[in-house]
């Protein structure tokens, strides 16, 4: 029974490890042989190869081309299916190359995929230019770099996939790190721009190639200017700028940047004017900035200059300001009245004369109670009181008489 056991064992182990091993055999399909490449242009790379070795005529493939940067082998450039033995690609080579071609069935039975053939492209023995920059608008691109230390030589060229010809560009000597302006009318048809940048690296020649994306991609706008106007209890802020006529509206967008009250209110819109409630309590800063939508491209303008408009205000100061004023005026009015009253008391406050004692006597008896209960109110008479009054007799002097004619009696006649 045991034996019986082990001989199953076996018998399964055998059939897994023959399942394996024919797996392998139908999902390995030959590679490609000979994969050579040549540069047809400093930026188009022509790749050839022949077909597996030994792989049955009746069976159809295909080829995966994979192109990846050699320093980067996880930032894939170019990956496509072709149905023949060579293929080009338009691509850079700053960090070198590896690419990879792999057989693909297509009518093959049950095969799959095979392993690829690899080759390698180092990238160049020296760094010509840094700090490349592009910047575009209105059918001009603006190219900006700086050479590198004992760069002898350098020139400048560039290539459209749209055109057959690498065209050489004048670099602007008034540019302090180097530079050119490239003119073409056929940027906005452009899905990509490529650079070559030549020259003499310690006696060897080298050339730098650079791949960049559409231009729309890399636009600079002008920087815009901002207003500030209050309509009634509303403030419009009201953006201008010089370039917005190349692009659709709809590819702008208007990035401002509000200060009110201290605090920051950063708002992102479609619309060149912005309407904000007023508030005359806050004093109001802004900038804007016009970013290019990414649904059109990529890119934006310098910021603005900051506007300002109104003054911060304590909303309690009014209050303050009464709590504090009002008693300071009620204490000032309080005091001058106090000095103009002691000043003017006479005249505000005459003093009364003293009644003579003919009045207080009248009004002391009409006070007096009547000695006789019996008699009426209407019979009390008036008792006046002795009131004394000082008296002097003086004795004049006698004075002699003197007739005169108005003393003589007249007798009649």
């Amino acid at each position: 029974m045991m034996f019986r056991f082990w001989d199953v064992s076996l018998m399964i182990c055998f059939s897994v490890s023959v399942i394996f091993v024919g797996a392998d055999n139908i999902s390995d399909l030959p590679p490609p042989r000979n994969l050579n490449f040549i540069w047809e242009t400093p930026f188009r790379l022509s790749l050839t190869w022949e077909e597996p070795e030994g792989l049955d005529p009746l069976c159809k493939v295909n080829y995966t081309v994979i192109v990846q940067e050699n320093c980067s082998p996880n930032k894939t450039i170019e990956n496509r299916i072709v149905q023949h033995l060579r293929s080009k690609v338009n691509v850079s080579n700053l960090k070198g190359l590896w690419i990879r071609v792999s057989t693909n069935p297509e009518a093959c039975g049950k095969r799959g995929r095979s392993q690829s053939t690899d080759i390698r492209i180092p990238p160049p023995p020296a760094m010509l230019v840094t700090d490349v920059n592009n910047e575009y608008s209105h059918n001009k691109m603006k190219c900006t770099w700086r050479p590198a230390d004992g760069v002898q030589d350098l020139g400048f060229y560039y290539w459209q996939p749209v055109n057959k010809v690498v065209k050489k560009c004048v670099p602007d000597e008034t540019m302090k790190t180097g530079g050119c302006i490239i003119h073409d009318t056929n940027f906005t048809l452009m899905t990509d721009i490529f650079y070559l940048f030549n020259g003499t690296y310690n006696g060897i020649p080298v050339n730098n190639t650079f791949k960049y994306g559409r231009p729309q991609d890399y636009v600079k706008l002008n920087k815009p200017q901002l207003a500030i106007h209050r309509k009634g209890q509303e403030l419009h802020f009201n953006t201008t700028a010089s370039d917005l006529d190349e692009f659709q509206s709809v590819c702008y967008r208007y990035v401002y940047t509000i200060s009110r009250c201290n605090e920051s209110l950063p708002k992102e819109l479609d619309n060149k004017i912005h309407v904000e409630q007023y508030d005359p309590a806050c004093k109001y800063r802004a900038r804007v900035q016009i970013h290019f939508s990414s649904s059109c491209g990529a890119g934006k303008s310098d910021p603005s200059d900051e506007v300002e408009y109104g003054e911060d205000r304590d909303p309690n100061l009014p209050a303050l300001l009464a709590v504090i004023i009002i008693p300071l005026i009620v204490s000032c009015c309080l005091l001058v009245s106090l000095v103009l009253l002691r000043r003017h008391k006479d005249i505000i406050f005459p003093k009364i004369p003293e009644p003579t004692l003919l009045f207080k006597d009248m009004f002391i008896n009409s006070m007096r109670p009547s000695e006789d209960p019996r008699s009426p109110p209407a019979g009390k008479l008036y008792i006046a009181i002795e009131e004394t009054v000082e008296t002097g007799i003086s004795l004049e002097p006698d004075t002699p008489f003197i007739l005169t004619m108005s003393n003589v009696p007249h007798e009649p006649k």
